[in-house]
Parts: C-alpha cells; sequence; structure tokens
C-alpha cells in the first residue's frame, strides 16, 4: 500500500508538472485536479490535506501580502519610474544598463519574491532595449540569474526559501545572519562575470 502511495504521487507531480510546463491546463486548477486525484485515490485524506493547508498559514499569508503590496504600488507606477531611471542613468551605454538591472532587482527581491520581482519588472525590459538598440532577451535571462541570487538574501526573497525556513522555525534575523552571505556572493560573482556573459552589451 505504502508503494502504491509513493507511485501515485510522483506520477501526479509529474503530469501536473508537465501540465504547468505545456501550459495546456492553468496553474491553479492543474494543482487542484492533482489535490483532488491525490483524494480520490486515497494517498491523501480530506483531513490530511486541510492539515497541511493549516500549517502553511505563513506562507499562505506571504503570497497575500505581496499580492497586497504589488496591488497598492500599481497606480503608482513606481516601476515604470524605476525603469525609465535606469535608461537615464545608462547613458546609452550597456554595461550601465547591466549593471542597473542588477542594482534594481536586487534590493526588490530582498523584500519581495524572486518570481513576483520578475513579474513586475520582465515588462519593463523589452522598452529599455529598444531604446539603447540592443536585443531584450539577454537582458531578462540576466534578471532572471540576479532574482534567483537575490532571493537568497532574506527569508522571504524566496518562496521555497520561506517555505523551509518556517518548517525549521528559522527566524528573519538568524536567516540574514547564517545565510545572507550566499545570495550576497552569488551577486557579487554575476557582477564579475557580466563582461564574459554578455560580452556584446557590456562595450
Amino acid at each position: 500500500m505504502e508503494s502504491f502511495a509513493a507511485v501515485a504521487a510522483l506520477s501526479v507531480f509529474v503530469g501536473v508538472l508537465a501540465c504547468i510546463i505545456t501550459e495546456r491546463v492553468q496553474l491553479t486548477i492543474a494543482a487542484m485536479l492533482g489535490a483532488m486525484v491525490l483524494l480520490f485515490l486515497n494517498v491523501l485524506t480530506l483531513t490530511e490535506a486541510v492539515d497541511y493547508i493549516a500549517q502553511s498559514y505563513a506562507t499562505l499569508a506571504l503570497f497575500f501580502g505581496v499580492m497586497v503590496m504589488v496591488r497598492a504600488f500599481e497606480p503608482t507606477r513606481i516601476f515604470d519610474y524605476l525603469a525609465t531611471q535606469m535608461v537615464v542613468m545608462a547613458g546609452g551605454q550597456g554595461k550601465r544598463l547591466l549593471l542597473g538591472i542588477v542594482a534594481i532587482t536586487t534590493p526588490i527581491c530582498a523584500v519581495l519574491p524572486n518570481a513576483t520581482t520578475v513579474m513586475l519588472l520582465a515588462p519593463l525590459i523589452p522598452p529599455m532595449a529598444m531604446e539603447l538598440g540592443v536585443n531584450f532577451v539577454p537582458l531578462l535571462i540576466l534578471m532572471v540569474f540576479v532574482a534567483n541570487s537575490a532571493g537568497l538574501l532574506t527569508l522571504v526573497g524566496d518562496p521555497a526559501t520561506f517555505i523551509v525556513g518556517d518548517a525549521i522555525n528559522i527566524s528573519f534575523v538568524d536567516y540574514l545572519k547564517s545565510l545572507s552571505l550566499g545570495g550576497a556572493i552569488a551577486i557579487a560573482v554575476i557582477v564579475v562575470v557580466l563582461p564574459v556573459l554578455f560580452p556584446t552589451i557590456w562595450p
């Protein structure tokens, strides 16, 4: 029975991932269908599912708070302003634009989940690239690199980090003392290798 539960759980997990990756099913619907299949196969009881959700209240609160913040900031057009300032500071130089992306993405990812930051800033990249006459795809790739690395700076910078931190009951301050250095080193490495990663834009 345990082997059946393990195989069923793994199969459902892979199936949900496949639906999300191929975008054939909307993400929320895919997740709900996966949970319903687990309940139907008796891999997970309804009580256990509710208990898991109840234990994840901190994670749900984080995402809810982030969505509220994003909604509150949207009318201010603060991110459009940041993009404009980035273009102005770049002064037509690719290296300044690359460093500007690092400088703006890093602090935002320290206080907002990195996926949310990318969703907010990514639409601003193509117009900036057009202003400087460069390809926007490498700039998007750089933003993703920086967001993933900067997500390590704080406990709330990455949803996965927050979930793990909540599971082991690590505090925000303890995380800063123990693990933030890894994120800082990752950002520093990205800055150092920018000329190598983006040789056509750096000059």
